[in-house]
């Protein structure tokens, strides 16, 4: 209900919105969301989330939540309305007082009681259905050959629900839609000029083709072909296929098929002919509501106005009510009339086909420079119809190539929410020009104006041209490549600099820029590394145990080349002691060490430092024996080790195998200079993954090393283990890990972009979704088989979050501050000291939408363990103890397998859906 009192001084919008369902389960549940807001107060420095802010939503009989979610939607609809609507009439940009041709209407503003009324179906004598139609299944043709004559063709994507309603309120649809173009037909009929210069072979057309697809209920072809040739003898209405279930995808596909026959393919050498095409869809057919029917009304009369079917302005190649750029290149309401020259430069747009995967692809490659602070949104907040998400994806699939040329028909102050309000006159609000001319398209730009007056802000915001740059690149390669002359470089802020920097890097340029300030690189060697690791035999050697067999990554980065090589000297120390006995607190030499290392950026002194000081502790008691395995030219290299430890596991697969490193892990986003060599925990890593306890232990687990975490992934302090070469064996190789990471990141980025997860415990950042070189330390971890052990302290870590690069002696035997146990893990917090609160981990798990949906736990590991193994843990795992709820998806896997995921968090989810009508 809309009620408005029109007193100037004091007027207020009071807007009630009741939802009623029931169910079995839950009974009734209602909610009433109710708004009072004064137009005085909506101006155009109030963003659209201060007037969500302004919603008071109560709730009684408080039941399932899709009720709220329906209700809040609807007054988020009505919010964007009044909220366009005003920015239509009080506000104007310096830019439009310029434009002499931008008046606004003269004519009187429809109220909004008048402009949100809806029509109910109107009774008709014609009648498209009988009860023989129930399982009639039509027959159709895929034969697109129009007539020579024809005036226009206009591809129709026709859907009519199957129940009874539905179906005669989507008729009513159709025959008003059908209707509109028998008008235009016979326009084009009895005014062979409409103030356009024509050319000669339009002039003489007679003809109008409807091509349609039917999806839903079926209908019968010579009912619509009767029907469509009552409203004008000449139009012709031809079925092209016909899906039960469909998206828009079927008729833009075939549109696209159109433009790609030789005859249709535009200019060529034995005509001038460029076709162009209309397509329209049955707005509103299946949400019936007020909004969709003005707005379909007003885009359906635009596409089929003279000036669209053929534009005064031949350079136009695609046409409709009003271009947007800040977004996406588009028309709102996806219709339009193109010329097939440019539709043919389109990807197809059938759906899961190349278009939707690069589309999709171009979001990933947006989102991970945002991670890494390349790019930005300053603009607008994340929905999934400014990025193109779901079905969102083909209203942007015409405005995709950087080739349009678009011409739109409403004045540049004709705002969405004045025409979905119904307010647009043809007579007064046409005004045909080239585009694009509209900037402020939705209220959330309004206040993001000031920030972007900072150039560099300016030049990495995603919804100005960087975006752009990189879903043309993405979708279209070198062809995606703007011309040097194209309107988009003195359009968007910071056009010259992005064509001199795609002048100089191609389709690279937007990859080159985050290259320049990136952290993004690869754990491995681009050409891989020489494999001299051998299958020993251990067998001429008196021990009658089997030996400590350790790789080793020695970095030794030239800005910190000291402390470097401390720190092997502290961790050499600990090797040569033998293994660590917790009991004792004392070091003996239980079992031979081998040890295989590598050097990364190292140079001949630290070469011939390492191989000195294995003669020397070989000759000395003969317990540690070293081997070479290769010198890397960079320190960046840390996952190469690993590849090293995964091959020998590969030829020994009943051995375990010691990973050390000498520098501690990288944390992203914190200056962590003093704590890449921290002496005294580089020591305890290596102590405790040496230990007797870890090197005893595989009977109880399959990893062992210190302070194992299960937040925010499973991973052991400095990424230092000891792990059976069986488990080994069930992870992926590590650059193959760091490949599948990288795109699966990719798909988890997306699924919080689309609100199917949370992310309430931490932030997403490179290192928490293991991106690049950061899936070092997500690898030994990774499986769902993973059954870790850890040598520490039973509650907490006694090591400091900073301890500096102080050297420090191997020497436990005097303090009980070093008190290692060993036991199962994880056994202490979730996640390290200082990087989660207890207050924080209640509230998730307080709230079961946030519970079920938590990236951090279950949902998220499932899914990542899913898509990198395509198993989850075995019944009797300690993961289903450990994580909230557990049991509940124990339960569920074992039944539904990964399709549980998307079940439950599909429960629980707070959808972003877009536009909310």
């Amino acid at each position: 209900m809309i009620g408005s009192n029109d007193q100037a001084s004091s007027s207020l919008v009071l807007i009630t919105i009741s939802s009623r369902s029931s169910n079995a389960a839950s009974g009734s549940s209602n909610c009433r969301a109710k708004m009072r807001i004064s137009r005085q107060s909506i101006d155009r420095r109030i963003s659209f989330a201060d007037l969500l802010s302004r919603a008071r939503i109560q709730r009684s009989a408080f039941g399932a939540s899709r009720p709220l979610h329906r209700c809040a939607a609807a007054t988020v609809a009505l919010l964007l309305i009044i909220r366009m609507f005003h920015v239509h009439h009080h506000s104007k940009t310096e830019s439009e007082r310029k434009l002499s041709n931008s008046t606004p209407p003269s004519h009187p503003a429809p109220s909004l009681r008048s402009s949100v009324k809806l029509d109910s179906p109107k009774e008709n004598s014609f009648h498209f259905f009988d009860q023989t139609d129930n399982n009639y299944i039509p027959t159709f043709s895929k034969q697109l050959s129009p007539p020579s004559d024809a005036a226009f063709i206009v591809f129709y994507n026709l859907f009519i629900p199957k129940e009874p309603k539905g179906a005669e309120y989507a008729t009513s649809v159709m025959m008003e839609q059908l209707n509109q173009v028998a008008t235009a037909l016979k326009r084009e009929e009895n005014d062979t000029s409409s103030g356009i210069q024509k050319k000669q072979y339009l002039l003489k057309k007679k003809t109008a083709v409807v091509y349609y697809n039917l999806i839903g209920k079926s209908l019968r072809p010579e009912k619509m072909e009767e029907y469509c040739t009552t409203l004008h003898p000449q139009l012709e209405c031809r079925m092209i296929g016909y899906y039960e279930k469909a998206s828009e995808s079927v008729t833009l596909q075939d549109l696209h098929d159109f433009c790609q026959t030789n005859q249709n393919r535009g200019h060529d050498a034995k005509s001038e002919r460029d076709v162009r095409v209309t397509y329209i869809h049955s707005k509103g057919s299946y949400h019936h509501t007020d909004v969709n029917t003005n707005w379909r009304r007003e885009l359906t009369n635009a596409v089929l106005h003279p000036q669209c079917l053929s534009p005064p302005d031949d350079r136009c190649n695609v046409c409709g009510t009003s271009f947007f750029t800040r977004f996406a290149f588009m028309f709102p309401g996806n219709m339009w009339t193109a010329k097939c020259s440019y539709i043919r430069r389109l990807l197809p747009p059938r759906d899961g086909g190349e278009y939707d995967a690069k589309k999709k692809e171009s979001i990933v490659k947006f989102l991970k420079m945002r991670l890494y602070g390349h790019l930005s949104t300053t603009l607008l907040e994340d929905r999934i119809d400014y990025f193109g998400l779901g079905r969102y994806r083909l209203e942007h699939w015409i405005g995709s190539h950087p080739a349009i040329m678009p011409c739109e028909l409403h004045r540049k102050n004709i705002t969405l929410g004045y025409m979905v309000g119904g307010g647009v006159d043809a007579t007064k609000d046409y005004d045909w020009g080239m585009g694009p001319r509209r900037d402020e398209v939705v209220p959330e730009i309004i206040s993001a104006q000031q920030t972007l007056q900072d150039k560099e802000v300016a030049f990495r915001e995603y919804f100005l041209l960087s975006g752009n740059l990189i879903k043309w690149f993405t979708l279209y390669g070198s062809d995606g490549i703007p011309d040097s002359d194209s309107w988009v470089w003195k359009f968007f802020p910071a056009g010259d600099r992005w064509r001199e920097l795609v002048a100089k890097y191609g389709e690279n340029a937007v990859k080159e820029v985050a290259m320049q300030s990136s952290e993004f690189y690869s754990a491995y060697l681009s050409n891989g590394t020489r494999t001299r690791t051998k299958n020993e035999k251990y067998n001429e050697r008196k021990s009658e145990k089997s030996p400590v067999v350790v790789f080793y990554h020695i970095a030794l980065p030239q800005n910190r080349k000291k402390e470097s090589l401390y720190s092997v000297k502290v961790q050499l120390d600990v090797l040569s002691k033998g293994q660590y006995d917790i009991q004792t607190r004392m070091f003996d030499h239980d079992r031979p060490t081998i040890l295989y290392y590598i050097i990364a950026e190292g140079d001949s002194f630290n070469s011939e430092f390492m191989s000195n000081y294995c003669k020397t502790q070989a000759k000395k008691d003969g317990n540690l024996t070293c081997h070479a395995l290769d010198e890397l030219p960079s320190a960046n290299a840390r996952g190469e080790t690993l590849v090293q430890l995964y091959n020998y596991c590969q030829a020994n697969p009943s051995s375990r195998v010691t990973y050390l490193t000498n520098q501690h892990p990288p944390t992203y986003g914190f200056n962590t200079t003093i704590e890449r060599h921290p002496m005294q925990k580089l020591r305890a890593y290596a102590t405790a993954a040496t230990s007797k306890m870890c090197i005893r232990s595989r009977d109880t687990c399959n990893v062992c090393g210190m302070e194992f975490y299960a937040l925010p992934y499973f991973h052991f302090s400095g990424n230092t283990f000891t792990a059976d070469c069986d488990y080994v064996n069930k992870l992926l190789p590590p650059q193959r890990f760091e490949e599948a990471m990288n795109k699966y990141a990719g798909e988890a980025l997306v699924t919080n972009l689309e609100r199917s997860f949370t992310t309430k415990l931490f932030p997403f950042t490179p290192q928490n979704l293991g991106l690049g070189h950061y899936s070092v330390e997500h690898w030994i971890g990774s499986h769902p088989d993973v059954r870790p052990c850890d040598v520490a302290p039973v509650v907490r870590s006694w090591l400091p979050f900073l301890t500096g690069n102080a050297y420090a002696s191997n020497d436990y035997s005097s303090s009980h501050i070093y008190d290692f146990r060993w036991g199962l893990a994880p056994r202490r917090s979730s996640a390290p000291v200082g990087t989660l609160s207890a207050a924080k981990e209640r509230e998730v798990m307080e709230m079961e939408t946030f519970l079920f949906r938590e990236y951090f736990y279950m949902a998220g590991h499932l899914h990542r363990w899913y898509n990198l193994y395509g198993v989850a843990p075995p019944m009797n795992s300690w993961v289903w103890d450990w994580f909230a709820k557990g049991d509940v998806w124990r339960e569920g896997v074992a039944m539904n397998g990964s399709a549980y995921i998307n079940e439950v968090t599909m429960r629980y989810a707070d959808p972003n859906q877009g536009v909310p009508f």
